[in-house]
């Protein structure tokens, strides 16, 4: 048989996906995709994030002090991202989880709906811009990525950031192809402002950044400008400040007037310039990373978007390309580098390549597959590597490798079937990811385990245990605000004042900590010890809990 670099895939007489773009039935097809991919995991994997669980015990700590306005950190201000989320987190705490502080999955669950909107609203508007064909597409090749379906499982801004940047979006594109001389309804414009105004809630000017990027690069490739002119800023701009005024000026009222400065000069303004809290890179990783943060929808997503490249003269996959290029570059340049900052980019271009994927016999590169097949593979060994390094059980990472393998097999002999094949791949890979591989790594689970620990010892509610060297944000959520993050000498001090105190300490500190009780007539008791990995300091930890008791109390 001749070799050909390319494998047939049949997009356009796809059956199956003909079927289910009438009616309703893509919302629910789309809902039911999200759900498999979402759900797992979102109340069974512990808060091992950092900004996660800082963004947990704020909104945490707002119900316990009813003090919605000041976001803290245990008594820290947190000044770096506005009260949005915290408010969502809040609501769906109180009114939908009934109150349960403890109930991770409530934390999660306005990003999950957020991402789920969003996969909605890039079907709705590729059926605006192209085909129900092409936006089912290009929704499902949205939801099937590494990043989306991280972010729906993340008690952080991102997934609500993208909302808002889609439905901007939507409305600005029907200003970009209107005519000369008809305008949009006001209507349009003021959706366009409230979506800006609510990102300004959620993460400050990160909305407006990338509708700016997307205005400039068309305006500058079709060198005119106009088009702009319906948008009215006179009277948007002052309605998306409205958003965020409010808490503004309940901020300056409550003495934290210098929040939204602080926010700008302390997280906002040093990402632009240096790579900041150690996640600088150069421009290009993010597309270096691609074919890994895009998983597996990279396996058509990136060829894709070769083929929509010459079709960039069409205005709506000018207006796609423009948006998520636009979007990418800019991430791309900015030092500060996560995987996660270029989601709001995704959408446009799973609408462009979806497009361009749909008009002919695409024929998937043989280089796309193989690129697809190395990731599957490191996915694979990767999570089996996690498993014996973390004291997981290896039975689903085992699981996990044979779906992969047998995924890898299909496409490559059945590449015209890819387009079903990729959203089961991706929901059975993420379904026992996070499902049942993640909740079941007992080595990076240090916080839940020291949690279960202290309730199993004290009697106390929310007992203020004091913690060396594993200085994690997840930790105080998991134990309570009055947790004291200290040094062994404190931690000392702390247990020899009330024998009924508790600290969590590193192994190396236990002989300097006992010394310590020893000068003040006590004797240092070693209730547990718990050894496991701290991955966000690249280290392994060996902790005890311990406690007090006089010197002539000891046994």
């Amino acid at each position: 048989m001749q070799w050909r670099p390319f494998l047939h895939l049949d997009l356009g007489t796809t059956h199956v996906v003909n079927t289910l773009t009438s009616g309703i039935r893509p919302f629910l097809v789309l809902t039911a995709l999200c759900a498999a991919l979402f759900l797992p995991g979102l109340s069974s994997v512990p808060p091992t994030d950092r900004d996660e669980a800082r963004f947990m015990q704020a909104t945490k700590q707002m119900l316990e002090t009813g003090d919605v306005v000041n976001i803290r950190f245990q008594a820290e201000p947190r000044t770096k991202k506005p009260v949005g989320i915290h408010w969502l987190q809040y609501l769906s705490v109180k009114y939908v989880a009934q109150g349960d502080l403890a109930a991770v999955w409530a934390y999660r669950l306005p990003s999950t709906l957020a991402a789920w909107l969003s996969v909605l609203c890039v079907f709705v508007f590729g059926r605006a811009l192209f085909s129900a064909h092409t936006g089912l597409i290009a929704a499902g090749l949205t939801a099937c990525t590494f990043l989306m379906t991280t972010e729906a499982h993340l008690a952080k801004t991102d997934a609500m950031l993208l909302l808002t940047v889609i439905t901007a979006h939507m409305a600005l594109f029907e200003f970009y192809r209107a005519k000369p001389g008809i305008m949009p309804p006001m209507k349009v414009a003021l959706l366009f402002w409230c979506a800006i105004g609510v990102g300004l809630l959620i993460k400050g000017p990160i909305t407006l950044a990338i509708l700016v990027a997307t205005a400039f690069s068309l305006s500058v490739a079709d060198k005119k400008i106009t088009w702009l002119r319906g948008l009215q800023p006179e009277i948007g701009i002052p309605l998306a400040i409205a958003f965020i005024l409010p808490w503004m000026l309940a901020s300056i009222a409550n003495g934290q007037g210098g929040v939204i400065t602080t926010s700008l000069a302390e997280d906002f303004l040093p990402k632009l310039f240096t790579g900041t809290e150690g996640h600088g890179a150069l421009p290009g990783t993010h597309s270096l990373l691609s074919p890994a943060t895009l998983w597996p929808a990279s396996l058509l997503l990136i060829p894709g978007l070769l083929l929509a490249w010459k079709h960039r003269h069409e205005t709506n996959v000018r207006y796609c390309l423009a948006w998520g290029l636009s979007t990418w570059a800019l991430f791309e340049v900015i030092p500060t580098k996560l995987p996660h900052y270029v989601l709001p980019a995704v959408p446009a271009l799973t609408l462009a390549a979806a497009e361009a994927l749909s008009r002919a016999n695409f024929e998937i590169p043989r280089w796309s597959v193989a690129i697809w097949s190395l990731v599957a593979a490191v996915l694979g060994g990767g999570i089996l590597w996690a498993t014996h390094i973390f004291d997981g059980s290896t039975l689903p990472a085992i699981a996990l490798s044979m779906a992969l393998v047998i995924s890898t097999i299909f496409i490559w002999m059945r590449p015209s079937r890819t387009l079903l094949a990729l959203p089961l791949t991706a929901v059975v890979s993420f379904g026992l990811i996070v499902g049942i591989i993640l909740p079941g790594l007992n080595g990076l689970a240090l916080s839940s385990r020291i949690a279960r620990l202290v309730d199993q010892h004290t009697s106390v509610e929310s007992p203020a245990v004091a913690l060396t060297r594993y200085h994690e944000p997840s930790a105080v959520f998991m134990l309570g605000k009055e947790t004291w993050l200290t040094d062994g000498r404190n931690a000392a001090a702390h247990i020899s004042a009330d024998p009924l105190a508790l600290a969590v300490v590193a192994a190396d500190q236990l002989e300097s900590i006992d010394e310590l009780l020893a000068s003040t007539q006590a004797t240092m008791i070693v209730i547990d010890k718990i050894d496991g990995y701290n991955y966000s300091k690249g280290r392994r930890e060996s902790l005890s809990l311990i406690r007090s008791e006089p010197r002539n109390q000891a046994k």
